[in-house]
């Protein structure tokens, strides 16, 4: 059960697990931790954490619906055009105010932060409200190259950019993010956005 259920506005989860996982030489999603659970599990256990509306967008949804037994919402990729199509098309299913976007190769997810965070951002759109100033479209942590778009908040109210962004032809996350209010939030450890790409980096968290 949420621990935030019955809160204002509603939060749905969205997990991208899209990719190909050519670097890595095998399925991301389905290695497995140390505690035995695959990197799906895992993420679609966190994001249960704030959340029971949760879904997983994929090209392969019965693959992964069989190696995992999970039962969240499956909404196929249809494009494989990268992750800002990905999101784009789960829009529609969502009927929340905020969406919480997740990578399916984060490792290191911690649902107390993510509870904190949400928190946080409820606090800073509510007082913006009141202000009649300008709430936040996003929130997310900033990272040595910008903004780290696959583990951050969105809101319902970014999508028409978010639509027009891709008819435009540009599928950069990092360029759309660009033309809308970003809440930065600082309270997250490094590590918690780090993401296996390489067996370079899947060794530092199997150890």
């Amino acid at each position: 059960m949420s621990v935030l259920k019955g809160s204002i506005p509603q939060l749905a989860c969205v997990i991208l697990a899209g990719g190909r996982s050519r670097r890595m030489g095998q399925d991301k999603a389905l290695l497995k931790l140390p505690d035995g659970q695959r990197l799906l599990n895992r993420t679609v256990n966190v994001a249960r954490s704030l959340t029971p509306d949760v879904s997983v967008v994929t090209p392969w949804p019965d693959r992964y619906q069989a190696a995992t037994n999970l039962e969240p919402q499956w909404i196929t990729d249809s494009q494989e055009a990268g992750p800002l199509v990905g999101f784009s098309q789960a829009w529609p299913q969502i009927q929340a105010d905020w969406c919480l976007l997740l990578a399916c190769d984060l490792p290191n997810l911690d649902a107390p932060i993510f509870q904190q965070w949400w928190i946080w951002l409820v606090s800073q759109a509510s007082l913006a409200s009141q202000a009649s100033a300008v709430a936040p479209a996003a929130s997310l942590v900033k990272g040595v190259k910008g903004w780290e778009p696959l583990c951050g908040f969105y809101h319902r109210g970014a999508v028409p950019s978010l639509n027009q962004h891709l008819a435009s032809g540009d599928l950069s996350f990092q360029s759309w993010l660009s033309t809308l209010e970003v809440a930065a939030y600082s309270d997250v450890p490094s590590d918690m956005v780090f993401n296996c790409n390489t067996p370079a980096d899947w060794s530092q968290v199997s150890r």
